[in-house]
């Protein structure tokens, strides 16, 4: 890596930040993941996705590296399998979220170390499973026993804006409750978030805080954004995360912001 260069880590968000509204990682945003594993930066994707969908898009990229998926509660190699953190919901508080929605008629998905569930079928559910192609029926309560990485709240985009500041009150230091989507509000264990989890990774490849550069667009990017050494929001992407980033990617198409913004602000 040039001695110039600031960085020996470099995180990324998948959806909306290095997928564009296409859900496909462009030409130019390629180059530039190309361009820094060239300077021996460790790229890194960070995704509330569940860690085999991740590695399925880092392959089409031509690497297998360190991922950080379900919003922060695993941090994994996609190529060995290695897992050195994983967080799960406090399964008192996850049968309380899971009865909670079942009785207000939302739809939940559960994300578990076996794969993705749902409770039931509906048509959020077919929304979810239309993008994901995951998430069959199953005992949900049975897979919270045995410790669930994450819990989702899916309903109408109207109804989860007007549940969220509620609920996140509600459950104020016993969970972290976090609205990714428009129809989706994720439950997670409290100590779980994407800067909580880089950390962790960062001890482990011995790479300080202030030589990580994050990027992101989502409320669930909040955290990280804020706690590393150098951050980009997308310009497209949430206030709250535009808010906690040192920088927000210089205007244009959103599917080349990531691009752009190295460009801008680092070029190699």
């Amino acid at each position: 890596m040039s001695a110039a260069y600031p960085f020996r880590m470099a995180v990324f968000d998948m959806d909306d930040t290095l997928l564009g509204p296409d859900h496909k990682v462009s030409p130019a945003n390629q180059r530039a993941l190309e361009q820094l594993r060239s300077a021996g930066v460790e790229v890194v994707i960070a995704s509330g996705r569940y860690a085999s969908n991740i590695a399925i898009h880092e392959r089409s990229l031509g690497f297998l590296g360190w991922i950080i998926s379900a919003g922060g509660a695993v941090v994994s190699h996609a190529a060995t399998g290695e897992i050195i953190f994983e967080l799960t919901v406090p399964p008192d508080l996850a049968l309380e979220v899971f009865h909670r929605g079942r009785e207000a008629g939302i739809s939940i998905i559960g994300y578990h170390s076996t794969g993705i569930f749902c409770d039931a079928p509906s048509e959020w559910i077919e929304h979810f499973q239309s993008r994901t192609g995951q998430a069959p029926v199953a005992d949900i309560p049975a897979l919270i026993a045995t410790g669930m990485q994450k819990l989702i709240w899916t309903t109408a985009p109207p109804r989860i804006t007007e549940l969220t500041s509620p609920t996140q009150e509600q459950y104020r230091d016993r969970l972290y409750v976090v609205h990714t989507e428009p129809e989706m509000l994720e439950f997670l264990n409290p100590n779980t978030n994407k800067a909580r989890a880089v950390e962790v990774l960062a001890k482990h490849v011995s790479i300080p805080r202030d030589q990580i550069i994050a990027f992101g667009d989502g409320n669930n990017d909040v955290p990280l954004l804020a706690w590393a050494g150098y951050s980009v929001a997308m310009a497209h992407g949430r206030e709250s995360a535009r808010h906690a980033a040192k920088k927000v990617s210089p205007p244009g198409d959103p599917g080349t912001a990531v691009a752009r913004a190295l460009e801008e602000f680092f070029p190699i």
